[in-house]
């Protein structure tokens, strides 16, 4: 009897341990850990491709938008307010006149986004899409590098966009897309060309952003990094590349590796952004390959270089999970394509006729005037979580890390500037998650939260006012992470906790 007993007694306690256990094993599998470990520090800021308007005058007869119109604009990048632009052109657009300096031709709208830009002390990176050769294309141009550079002085030393920081010269660089057709050697002596005349004026705090190149889906092509610290070294002011993933390589947290790779390569005390950021559908998400072949044929205006699912909210969490990425990966920042339907036509080939666009945008500026349908001006969905992701991690801010359960679709990271915080969470995947925010690092903090829900179609939950910008679901949200607070991120939501102003 004895020993009947004892067993019984030692069996208790062995479910009641087993029991602990398994509830000390869920609990872990909750906890989203904020650390005070720094993944990087000086962050240049999340931000679009703003630019172009090239065709204005054609489709309209007027020389750029309507006073509305940028005003319109104006307000809406107001809130997103976004540290870090990228703004190219072309030599026919800027200053090239048959092949003679112009400093005046055409150059409304570009001057009306750098004056916006320098008022609110936003950092510019600017360049041209394109070098300019005599016959085969590794002859380079020397007259259109000095015109070139020469308008590049006259905007900062005579217009003073001193907050031209950077100079992107040549678009994608790798692709036989480019004006180099792929080449290395055409891209670096293209830049070397550009520095050396550089140096007939004041233009010593310029540095090169570059290599420019667009990778897609693929971390094979690290050899252009290399290189590029080998030929032009502390010329690289910013490095950069281009993604266009699919949407299961972010879902699945492939992305991150991708862009691991990439860092890895970056010289020490380098930053490393993307200069593109925007989602190309393939046979790997064949439904969404189709839903937006059949959406651009629906649409009289969109081109075949387009994504259609910025109508839809779902684009939105996959923009804010490729974004947050980005951040923990050590990336100094990330430019969403693009800022506005209106900037480029497609086909890109010149011809100056056609009316259809590149729909990547937060919305048409032109939707009265152009597609006679003026809610194409409306802001769309992937604007709330991508304006916020901007607004909040300005520049300067330390990126930090924060450790996670293992959850399918969950992405979180931490920014502070200036004693202030934002931490970031979202959850692609469609299952909802009870977490806990917990850290030894940080105690109470009184935040403002946002929440974006995606739903069917355009539709999302999440609060916006009388602007249609994002708004708080509740203010001065107490959050005592010593203790650990409990919160539930649904299925393809988005959460954002800050008390910047």
């Amino acid at each position: 009897m004895f020993t009947f007993l004892l067993s019984l007694s030692l069996l208790f306690v062995s479910c009641e341990d087993t029991e602990v256990s398994i509830d000390s094993t869920v609990q872990k599998n909750r906890e989203v850990v904020v650390t005070q470990q720094v993944v990087s520090t000086d962050f240049v800021g999340n931000g679009a491709q703003w630019g172009g308007y090239d065709m204005v005058p054609t489709w309209l007869g007027t020389e750029t938008l309507s006073n509305a119109d940028w005003e319109k604009l104006f307000e809406r990048i107001d809130f997103m307010r976004p540290p870090f632009l990228r703004i190219i052109t072309t030599a026919s657009w800027s200053y090239d006149n048959g092949g003679v300096y112009d400093e005046n031709a055409k150059t409304q709208s570009l001057f009306k986004m750098l004056d916006y830009a320098k008022s609110r002390n936003i950092e510019v990176s600017f360049g041209e899409w394109g070098h300019h050769s005599v016959g085969e294309i590794d002859q380079i141009d020397m007259n259109w590098i000095a015109n070139s550079v020469k308008f590049l002085n006259h905007l900062i030393n005579e217009k003073g966009y001193t907050n031209i920081k950077t100079v992107n010269m040549i678009n994608e660089p790798n692709g036989d897309w480019s004006s180099t057709q792929g080449s290395y050697t055409i891209w670096r002596d293209v830049q070397l060309a550009y520095l050396d005349e550089m140096q007939k004026y004041n233009l010593s705090n310029i540095h090169l952003m570059g290599p420019d190149i667009a990778i897609f889906n693929t971390a094979s092509q690290t050899d252009w990094f290399t290189n590029t610290q080998n030929d032009l070294g502390e010329n690289i002011g910013l490095y950069d590349i281009h993604v266009y993933p699919e949407q299961q390589l972010i879902r699945r947290g492939e992305f991150a590796d991708m862009l691991s790779a990439y860092k890895k390569v970056t010289p020490e005390g380098k930053r490393l952004v993307l200069g593109e950021i925007g989602f190309k559908y393939t046979e790997v998400d064949a439904e969404l390959k189709q839903e937006n072949e059949e959406a651009i044929a629906n649409d009289p205006f969109a081109g075949n270089d387009s994504n259609m699912m910025i109508y839809k909210s779902f684009y939105g969490i996959d923009m804010a999970d490729a974004l947050i990425q980005a951040m923990r990966e050590g990336y100094s920042g990330s430019l969403v394509w693009s800022m506005d339907d209106a900037m480029y036509n497609s086909p890109d080939n010149g011809d100056w006729n056609t009316t259809k666009l590149k729909r990547w945008g937060f919305w048409n500026i032109l939707g009265e005037e152009l597609t006679s349908n003026a809610a194409d001006e409306n802001i769309r969905p992937f604007f709330y979580p991508v304006s916020l992701l901007t607004r909040y991690f300005p520049a300067g801010s330390d990126i930090y890390q924060v450790n996670l359960p293992d959850k399918k679709g969950l992405r979180a990271v931490l920014g502070v500037h200036n004693g202030k915080h934002t931490l970031a969470l979202v959850n692609s995947h469609y299952s909802s998650y009870d977490l806990v925010l917990k850290s030894d690092d940080f105690s109470k903090l009184t935040l403002d939260k946002y929440v974006y829900k995606s739903k069917e179609g355009v539709d999302f939950i999440g609060p916006v006012n009388e602007k249609g910008f994002a708004s708080p679901i509740e203010t001065d949200v107490q959050i005592d992470f010593n203790k650990g607070e409990k919160i539930t991120l649904e299925g393809e939501s988005f959460v954002l906790f800050t008390n910047m102003d």
